[in-house]
């Protein structure tokens, strides 16, 4: 797991970002607002829970998770008191047949991988956005992305009780990676809140009015 500081300038608020399989920070680093300090984390070949006392100096603590971040979240992030927790395009059962992405489908994902590369699984999951978001493939190497993707199939197969307590979740209606049939029985099913729909591919940041519309609701 990979924690990286994109800014660290001692505010009094901070926003955590969960990034998706394969991401380096790059996903996020032009959401830089002011007042916050903002991390990323990524990288989930390891897990590594954080300790609350790391975001005790902050008055309030903003968590977006994204993809397969959203199980991220739910092994590393549970015992901190989230201001505001948003799950954008997953959910805390990634690797499901109901509930997630059903995992032949991943097996499948994998292998394409291996024998196109990354290309064509970025460009259905940034859309538009894919340009500039492409600049991600200098920061991993392609190896380690599918071992990333091996291990989190694994791990995210072991059962285990969601506990993190979501404020939000955000279904983007063109995503081509996480099934969105299976995406709205997750949060419907499994969960107490209003879930928002909108027109959005799999990555949910290319428009940063959306993460501006919650930083004003804390």
């Amino acid at each position: 797991m990979q924690k990286y500081w994109l800014k660290r300038e001692g505010n009094e608020r901070l926003i955590l970002f969960m990034l998706g399989w394969a991401c380096s920070h790059r996903a996020v680093s032009h959401f830089l607002p002011a007042g916050y300090d903002v991390q990323a984390v990524y990288d989930y070949r390891t897990i590594e829970p954080f300790d609350p006392a790391d975001f005790a100096s902050y008055r309030s603590t903003t968590l977006f998770a994204w993809s397969f971040g959203v199980w991220a979240a739910e092994q590393a992030c549970a015992a901190i008191g989230w201001s505001c927790a948003v799950a954008f395009n997953g959910t805390p059962l990634p690797v499901d047949d109901r509930f997630g992405i059903p995992r032949k489908y991943l097996t499948v994902t994998l292998k394409g991988i291996r024998q196109a590369g990354m290309e064509p699984f970025d460009r259905k999951a940034y859309g538009a956005y894919y340009p500039q978001m492409s600049l991600q493939s200098e920061e991993r190497a392609f190896g380690e992305r599918c071992e990333e993707l091996e291990r989190l199939v694994e791990q995210a197969s072991v059962p285990y009780e969601p506990r993190l307590r979501w404020t939000d979740a955000v279904i983007g209606t063109e995503d081509r990676i996480f099934p969105v049939a299976n995406m709205s029985a997750y949060w419907t099913e499994k969960w107490n809140g209003e879930v928002l729909r909108l027109s959005l591919p799999h990555y949910p940041f290319g428009d940063t009015s959306l993460m501006y519309n919650y930083l004003q609701t804390i």
